[in-house]
C-alpha cells in the first residue's frame, strides 16, 4: 500500500503537470491576483520525514531554480538529502556486505541534481477564502549519487523527483509555503569483480519529504 500511494503521487504529479493549458489559461487569468511578469524564480526549501515522532529520520535542504516559458516552468534543483538507511532503501545485502541489523540505524547521504518542467495554477484560489494563493507542480529526472557511511561504498544512478507546493504570495518578488517532495532513484556500486550483475550491486531509493519554501521571483 506504502509503494502504491508513492505511485500514485507521481502519477498524479506528472498528469497535474501536463494538464490543459487552455482550462488553466481561463482560470488564471480570470484572478485578480494573477501575476505573470516574473521569469525567474529562486526556491530554498527545507524537509523532514512526514512522520511527526520520526520526523529526523529523513531531512533534506534543496534549492531550485525556474525559467518561465509560456505556460510551463523550466525547474531544476539540487536536494542534500539525509537519512536513516532503512528510511531511504531496502536492504541488497549483495550490494552493501552487510545485514539489515546492521544497517537499520545508521544514516547516509543522497545528493541529487535534477531537471525538468514545472507548472503553476491558481485552483488552491478556488476553495480557500484568502487572496494570492497559488500552487506548483514539477517533475524532474534526477541523477542521484549515494554514500552509504558504514561500508563506504558510493552508488549513482537516474531517477526522478516529483514537487507538489503551495504558496502565500506576500509581497510581488517573494512567497512563502508548504511543499512535497517524493523522490525515487534506483542506484548501484562499481562492479567489485566481472561476475558481479547489475542487480546483484543495486538499491533503490525512495523517500517522501515535506516542507517549508521560500521563492523569490525576478
Amino acid at each position: 500500500m506504502k509503494n502504491l500511494i508513492k505511485i500514485s503521487f507521481v502519477i498524479f504529479s506528472i498528469i497535474l503537470v501536463n494538464s490543459s493549458k487552455a482550462y488553466d489559461d481561463v482560470l488564471l487569468k480570470s484572478e485578480s491576483s494573477y501575476v505573470s511578469n516574473h521569469e525567474n524564480r529562486f526556491s530554498f526549501m527545507i524537509g523532514v520525514n512526514p512522520s511527526i515522532n520520526k520526523a529526523q529520520d529523513v531531512t533534506n535542504l534543496s534549492a531550485s531554480y525556474g525559467k518561465k516559458m509560456e505556460e510551463f516552468w523550466f525547474d531544476s534543483n539540487l536536494l542534500i538529502t539525509n537519512g536513516v538507511f532503512n528510511k531511504l532503501t531496502t536492504n541488497n545485502p549483495t550490494a552493501t556486505g552487510l545485514t539489515s541489523i546492521q544497517l537499520q540505524d545508521t544514516k547516509s547521504t543522497i545528493t541529487t541534481v535534477g531537471a525538468g518542467i514545472g507548472r503553476e495554477s491558481h485552483y488552491i484560489q478556488n476553495l480557500l477564502p484568502f487572496k494570492d494563493l497559488y500552487e506548483y507542480m514539477a517533475a524532474n529526472i534526477t541523477y542521484n549519487m549515494y554514500r552509504e557511511k558504514t561500508t563506504s561504498q558510493n552508488y549513482s544512478g537516474l531517477g526522478m523527483i516529483a514537487k507538489f507546493s503551495t504558496y502565500k504570495r506576500f509581497a510581488d518578488y517573494w512567497s512563502f509555503g508548504g511543499q512535497f517532495i517524493y523522490s525515487i532513484a534506483p542506484v548501484k556500486r562499481a562492479q567489485n569483480n566481472v561476475l558481479e550483475t547489475s542487480s546483484s550491486r543495486s538499491l533503490t531509493l525512495s523517500y517522501l519529504t515535506v516542507g517549508f519554501d521560500l521563492s523569490i521571483y525576478l
